[in-house]
């Protein structure tokens, strides 16, 4: 009995520790936005007053100035308009509240902004002036850590964006490029993400990445991330 007993509380403790853990992947915080760089990024002052960069989380707007060393490169007018659409939705200098996901490589808070209720980057998606962009993160490719990034949510606002033509589905003036694509063609670089399908459950080798619906992609750092959390390989 007290053997029964010693480890049921283990098996608790241990839940426990694991939601803990699940929560603690995500801090929430007041935010103030100062600055609009492009359509996915803000700079702003967290409530303990540090100035942060914030690249905005589960979405990926058209480039506004992507620099290389052979220039400053943009996906006009569709960055510009990612721009303006993100500056209607929010009051620079008025608080709202962050959802921090870590950083990004380049030091920047990888964020989901809710401004008077309203999650901004999902309804960027929403309106067309970005498309849905999810990374299951390295080592922690989990259920739990899709359903905290709201994969789901975002993958379904783009549908619905590309269903009823917005932004850059426009049909009369597409965006041909999605803007990680135009960043791999500018910058020199080759695929190297591996890509599933949230509706097949199947993936594919970085440079297939065609192959998966715009809207249906989540990218994987490694094969090993897409097969733990449950994806195929696509025959």
């Amino acid at each position: 009995m007290r053997r029964a007993l010693l480890t049921q509380l283990a098996l608790l403790a241990f839940c426990i520790a694991l939601g803990s853990e699940a929560r603690a992947a995500i801090t929430v915080q007041s935010f103030i936005a100062i600055k609009v760089v492009d359509g996915d990024t803000l700079h702003g002052r967290t409530e303990d007053g540090k100035t942060i960069k914030v690249r905005m989380h589960g979405m990926d707007a058209p480039e506004l100035h992507l620099m290389t060393g052979d220039g400053t490169f943009s996906q006009m007018p569709w960055a510009g308009q990612a721009e303006q659409v993100l500056l209607s939705m929010i009051d620079l200098g008025v608080k709202g509240e962050l959802h921090s996901y870590g950083r990004d490589k380049y030091g920047r808070t990888l964020g989901q902004f809710v401004f008077k209720g309203l999650n901004v980057n999902l309804e960027l998606v929403r309106r067309g002036a970005a498309v849905s962009y999810a990374i299951c993160p390295a080592g922690q490719c989990t259920e739990a850590a899709v359903q905290e990034q709201r994969v789901e949510e975002f993958a379904q606002a783009c549908r619905e964006a590309q269903a009823q033509g917005l932004g850059i589905f426009d049909p009369s003036r597409p965006l041909e490029e999605m803007p990680f694509e135009f960043r791999l063609r500018i910058q020199k670089r080759r695929p190297d993400k591996w890509v599933g399908d949230l509706k097949t459950r199947q993936y594919v080798s970085p440079e297939k990445f065609k192959e998966i619906p715009v809207c249906d992609r989540i990218f994987f750092l490694s094969e090993a991330d897409a097969q733990s959390l449950g994806f195929k390989a696509q025959i």
